[in-house]
């Protein structure tokens, strides 16, 4: 697990599907109740590691070359994007987007690391964040 590209039964990439695909769905099947709502509010997590992201749109779900972390990167650089459009859009209607990074958490995001890059990011988050 982790080293090989997984498919959601629609055929998407699972981390792309999870990501991205979920909430920008949830996001949009809500939107009209949102606008009827006063003050609704759409928050999306995101990661540090958007930063890190790029976007291939020719190879979006991830079929001519695969890489776990490439693959996060892209999709909260994709979430990041479509917040800050949505926001846009919003504008004015009474409801507000946000993306968010929440922070340097002890997760299991770099078990795809080389072990020369794994061990020592993974002792640093051990011994300072949460």
């Amino acid at each position: 697990e982790g080293k090989y590209r997984v498919l959601t039964e629609d055929g998407l990439e699972t981390l792309f599907a999870t990501n991205y695909f979920g909430p920008f769905l949830l996001t949009n099947l809500l939107l009209d109740l949102m606008k009827c709502t006063p003050h609704s509010r759409i928050i999306n997590v995101s990661s540090v590691m958007s930063n890190y992201g790029t976007i291939d749109l020719q190879n979006l779900n991830a079929e001519k070359s695969y890489s776990p972390s490439k693959c996060y990167a892209a999709s909260k650089l994709a979430m990041v994007l479509f917040t800050r459009e949505l926001a846009r859009q919003l504008e004015g209607s009474g409801v507000t987007a946000n993306v968010l990074h929440p922070g340097v958490v002890n997760t299991d995001l770099f078990r795809n690391l080389s072990f020369l890059f794994r061990y020592p990011i993974k002792g640093f988050v051990t011994l300072f964040c949460k």
